[in-house]
């Protein structure tokens, strides 16, 4: 199975695994075994009622491996059941979603006035509390005279 094959102009997927999930990705490498993909995301979809008679389902993007900051991993091609381009109006909100996870990681303004707004406040919030770490590492050790109460000793028979 060859996906990126030369006669695809564009490295964008979608990848159905043989555990169900669609990915979108772009693919780096492809080897004989096994492919790079670039910003996996899977489809997550959710419905909500509109009105108590219309639902409607929303989809999105999200990131396909979580609690990680690669960018890039490998996925054995048996896992693989099929592939496609994907369409450029997709591609082009791909771009848009991994453009602003980059944004995310590198600490940049997205442009989204609330999102930036608690992303400087997390920054701030983690700049305190290096210094506050810092000023602890350095410190002299006063935990004696920050005790409050002191049990007495007492022996119980």
């Amino acid at each position: 199975m060859e996906i990126a094959t030369k006669d695809n102009t564009t490295p964008y997927k979608v990848i159905k695994l043989i555990n169900g999930d669609d990915i979108f990705c772009k693919i780096l490498q492809e080897y004989t075994d096994a492919i790079v993909v670039e910003y996996p995301m899977s489809i997550n979809r959710h419905q909500v009622m509109d009105t108590p008679e219309h639902i409607v389902e929303h989809t999105g993007l999200q990131r396909w491996m979580n609690f990680t900051h690669d960018t890039s991993f490998v996925i054995d091609k048996q896992k693989i059941i099929g592939f496609g381009n994907l369409a450029p109006e997709v591609v082009v909100y791909y771009q848009m979603v991994t453009k602003k996870i980059k944004a995310e990681e590198d600490g940049e303004e997205t442009g989204d006035v609330e999102h930036d707004a608690l992303v400087k406040q997390m920054q701030e919030n983690v700049s305190k509390l290096e210094k506050i770490l810092e000023d602890n590492n350095t410190a002299v050790d006063d935990s004696d005279e920050k005790v409050t109460h002191v049990q007495p000793n007492r022996t119980l028979h």
